[in-house]
């Protein structure tokens, strides 16, 4: 019950938290899969281990689409975090140098297996010459998603914080800037009784990713009772070319079902039968690196990480290809929560 829960509010945005289905030991059995033991350690009075329990998709989504809570299960390409630090208003940005105690908070943030993976930068020679303090106050988006680029991510975010108030009334104010929207977000994170700078700006980095995760969910919530279908082609060099999209047309959540209805020698056409709306089925099929583009009256569907510096043979320019590999439309443990288990009480 209680992996369960976990899955769930990794898939459901935090507003939806309070109306989770509260299902029963039965239930909940009902929609595991698996489940595995490892790393099993015991003593005389005492037998841990780690626990991870797989879910049935079908039945997740039967389990939350029953109690009307929206989710998304699209995942994304890393987003990379860029801390910028100031001391105080009059004070110059940081993001490199040291100290910055607003970077080593995001370090100290815990991972987790989340719909959104997490990136944060080397901080390294090419950090440092690539991307200043000043481009990244300014909100430089173009030069942003550029360096972006080193870590496999297509968006990064600049978490921009600053301490206010006084002893006895401290809090951190942060700026949330999404590149590839354009949007900001603003949090106020007031300090609790007896927290240290270091915990107040762990709290801040912790309710900032939070809040970036909710950004992703929201923008991709599977929209069951909005459905459409378009026909589209599928530029081709040969029958690996098609057989690459198709595997990952399969594993686009938003695609309900794709039927081929042609196929010659350099091209396929395809109708894709999919939930939500065209914007955010780009969006799902941009993260598997599938291009979705209108031109010349017609829907293309493009493989980014096809090498190639040819233009398509329908007049379309070829994206840039990418080494960094797709993610999975279900990555190791989406459907999976792992936790270590102390059974020494009955």
């Amino acid at each position: 019950m209680e992996a369960l829960d976990q899955l769930f509010r990794r898939l459901v945005p935090r507003v939806f938290y309070s109306d989770l289905p509260k299902l029963s030991a039965r239930d909940s059995i009902d929609l595991v899969l698996d489940f595995s033991v490892a790393n099993e350690r015991s003593s005389s009075t005492r037998y841990l281990a780690d626990l991870s329990v797989r879910f049935r998709p079908d039945a997740v989504r039967t389990a939350l689409r029953f109690a009307n809570i929206p989710f998304s299960e699209t995942v994304s390409k890393p987003i990379v975090i860029v801390p910028v630090y100031q001391e105080s208003i009059v004070a110059d940005p940081i993001l490199w140098q040291d100290p910055n105690p607003w970077r080593d908070a995001w370090y100290q943030v815990p991972d987790a297996n989340s719909l959104v993976p997490r990136q944060l930068p080397y901080g390294d020679l090419e950090d440092l010459t690539t991307l200043r303090s000043n481009d990244a106050v300014a909100h430089d988006q173009s030069l942003l998603q550029q360096w972006a680029g080193r870590y496999g991510a297509a968006d990064a975010v600049v978490a921009s914080a600053s301490p206010l108030g006084g002893i006895g009334a401290e809090s951190v104010q942060v700026t949330l800037y999404f590149t590839r929207s354009g949007e900001e977000r603003r949090i106020e994170m007031p300090a609790q009784d007896g927290q240290t700078w270091a915990d107040l700006f762990l709290a801040a980095a912790v309710e900032s990713w939070a809040e970036i995760e909710d950004e992703w969910k929201q923008e991709n919530m599977l929209q069951f009772g909005m459905t459409g279908q378009i026909t589209a082609l599928v530029p081709l060099r040969s029958l690996e070319d098609w057989l690459t999209v198709k595997q990952r047309l399969q594993q686009v959540p938003l695609v309900d079902r794709f039927d081929l209805q042609a196929m010659t020698r350099d091209r396929a056409q395809v109708t894709v039968y999919y939930f939500g709306d065209e914007n955010q089925l780009k969006l799902a099929m941009a993260q598997l690196d599938l291009v979705l583009v209108w031109q010349e009256e017609v829907w293309m569907i493009e493989d980014r990480r096809r090498e190639s510096t040819q233009a398509s043979s329908f007049g379309g320019a070829v994206s840039a290809a990418s080494s960094q590999p797709a993610p999975s439309a279900y990555p190791p443990g989406l459907f999976q929560t792992d936790q270590t288990s102390d059974l020494s009480q009955p």
